[in-house]
């Protein structure tokens, strides 16, 4: 198994997308996110690089020949040769890696995707397809916006209280703890969880939407 989590450095992209930006629906040239994904493809040495048309739901699909791109916010697959990515630009991607059953998945958790519980669904979509059980599931959680930039309005914590902190009447929220516990809910093991350190938002590495609004997008890229 491999994986990584890309930076917005190395592509071909010319500003505001500089320079491994990949999506198509930014706004960026086609054919310089095109070349992005050539690239980090290379990079992984896989045959196929397989990206969601995501929408901040919670419906998770088998990757079956690395022909397809669903919509969706989660991936699951089995197949060999096959890279699996997550775009975000602030929103957390997670990986997700069975050592024993030898499967992998990604999952797009912003803040409606974690409510909706999209990391957990992939988890247990791995449970009923490939016989993944929790206590032997790997979770990496990538870098994304934390609790030190992501400010949100008093509509936006129903659900998350436990996970918000109050800063000069403003409310931050802590997406990645919220992710955690509802991982260990569902039987993930603590030392199973990995969590980047790095905020998108006040680094200079990632693409972040709250920072720029008009930029590119990074990637979570998982393989067997």
């Amino acid at each position: 198994m491999q994986y990584r989590f890309t930076t917005r450095f190395g592509g071909v992209s010319q500003a505001p997308y500089e320079s491994l930006n990949l999506a198509y629906h930014v706004g960026d040239n086609p054919k310089c996110v095109k070349k992005n994904r050539e690239l980090l493809q290379e990079v992984m040495g896989v045959s196929k690089l397989v990206f969601m048309d995501q929408v901040h739901g919670d419906k998770v699909v088998v990757i079956e020949n690395g022909d397809e791109t669903p919509t969706c916010d989660a991936m699951i697959t089995q197949r060999l040769d096959i890279a699996l990515a997550v775009m975000v630009a602030d929103c957390i991607p997670i990986l997700f890696y069975d050592a024993v059953h030898q499967a992998i998945g990604v999952a797009h958790a912003g803040r409606v995707g974690s409510q909706l519980r999209v990391g957990q669904k992939c988890g247990q979509a791995m449970a009923e397809h490939f016989g993944t059980k929790m206590s032997e599931l790997r979770i990496f959680m990538g870098p994304s916006i934390h609790a030190c930039c992501y400010e949100v309005g008093q509509e936006a914590i129903l659900g998350f209280e436990q996970f918000t902190h109050l800063k000069n009447e403003k409310y931050f929220l802590n997406l990645q703890a919220y992710n955690r516990e509802a991982f260990l809910a569902i039987g993930v093991k603590p030392e199973h969880i990995e969590i980047s350190k790095e905020c998108s938002s006040c680094g200079e590495n990632y693409f972040s939407y709250r920072r720029d609004k008009i930029t590119g997008r990074f990637a979570g890229v998982i393989a067997l």
